[in-house]
């Protein structure tokens, strides 16, 4: 006799542990929210424990980090490792937010292997903006493989939605692809906002995220050295690799601005020093939609941004300017600097109740159920 298989609600399938990477960031939340509505959740890492964050969640749900120290080589890890798992547990529902890794459960659904799986991909970034040649080409592949067993497509942004269906018509009218804007936990913003912070910078200018070149923090030092002010500081929270943290130190040390810019390292909790921050900036050349945007616009009403996502351009309150240009961005921080509408806080607390993970929530199980 057959052993009767147990079931996952919900299966993730991310690359890293890394929570600080934006779509890593969503997925968390989202996994929150389920356990906290009771569903069983597995979440698998493709490489070997990295960071910590994740280790609220393991009294309450699988999480399996796989013994690999590349991405690359985690997906065919992953790949074994899901096809044992579904012998003797009922995969109800998988969810990615890497478009690799959207392909490689694309494909497992093709060959059988997450036969009865309801699989839901979510766009994170602008591909088909982002990335040329020989990666492009394998991103394609994985749209080729993975997305035509899609139940459903997510993008964040009207913009995203658009350049997904120009670079691969053959999505239009084939699959369910709909824009669900990216989930905050309200709940979450209001505990970790009460914590207090020994950060006691005066006068910080505070940016945040990986140091990768779409974030554009060499282009957000260059325009902070055009500060009239000198009493301004810039802070920057986040890691990256030896080589992005390098070529950073080296660009403050050519504008002789060390005791001005700091690299501070990376932060478990963020809310407190947006909240102290004289101003809150987002310098990224492109994101799919950055996700630090909205915990900025929770804990501060001064705050600018480039255009580097759709939809940013809309929300009332926040001072814009385009991408990959120091000069328009340095008058956009003189300018948030200077703007004092009391009514930011309430346009901003607006415009995040609406991305509420509940609403992210129940939108996409009515899309998947439809």
């Amino acid at each position: 006799m057959t052993p009767k298989k147990e079931q996952i609600d919900w299966l993730f399938v991310l690359p890293d542990d890394l929570i600080a990477g934006g779509a890593q960031q969503v997925l968390f939340t989202i996994i929150n929210y389920f356990i906290a509505q009771g569903k069983r959740c597995t979440v698998i890492f493709l490489v070997k424990k990295k960071h910590h964050g994740w280790e609220i969640l393991e009294d309450k749900c699988n999480i399996v980090y796989l013994d690999n120290t590349s991405v690359y080589k985690g997906f065919f890890s992953a790949a074994k490792y899901i096809r044992v798992l579904q012998k003797t547990n009922h995969i109800k529902h998988a969810i990615s937010s890497q478009a690799l890794i959207n392909g490689l459960l694309g494909f497992l659904k093709y060959i059988k292997i997450l036969k009865n799986t309801r699989l839901v991909l979510r766009e994170s970034t602008s591909i088909f903006l982002r990335f040329k040649g020989f990666k492009l080409l394998l991103y394609k592949t994985a749209y080729i493989m993975g997305y035509k067993k899609a139940n459903l497509i997510i993008c964040q942004t009207d913009l995203m939605k658009q350049q997904l269906l120009e670079a691969l018509p053959w999505l239009e009218g084939h699959k369910k692809v709909v824009v669900i804007p990216n989930p905050v936990n309200l709940d979450e913003i209001a505990e970790k906002s009460k914590a207090t912070t020994d950060f006691n910078i005066e006068n910080a200018i505070v940016a945040a995220g990986r140091f990768i070149p779409e974030k554009g923090f060499d282009i957000l030092i260059d325009a902070f050295s055009q500060l009239e002010n000198k009493a301004l500081k810039l802070v920057i929270l986040g890691v990256g690799t030896p080589e992005e943290h390098q070529k950073l130190i080296d660009q403050i040390a050519q504008l002789d601005l060390q005791e001005r810019v700091i690299l501070y390292g990376y932060v478990k909790n963020v809310y407190p020093i947006f909240k102290k921050a004289k101003l809150c900036v987002v310098s990224s050349r492109i994101e799919g939609f950055p996700n630090v945007l909205l915990q900025m616009m929770s804990q501060n009403n001064a705050v600018v941004s480039t255009k580097c996502a759709g939809e940013i351009s809309n929300i009332k309150g926040i001072t814009t300017c385009n991408t990959h240009d120091v000069m328009a961005l340095k008058t956009a921080i003189e300018k948030g600097l200077k703007n004092t509408d009391d009514n930011k806080t309430l346009y901003f607390n607006d415009y995040i109740k609406s991305r509420s993970i509940d609403n992210f929530v129940a939108t996409m199980l009515n899309q998947i159920d439809n």
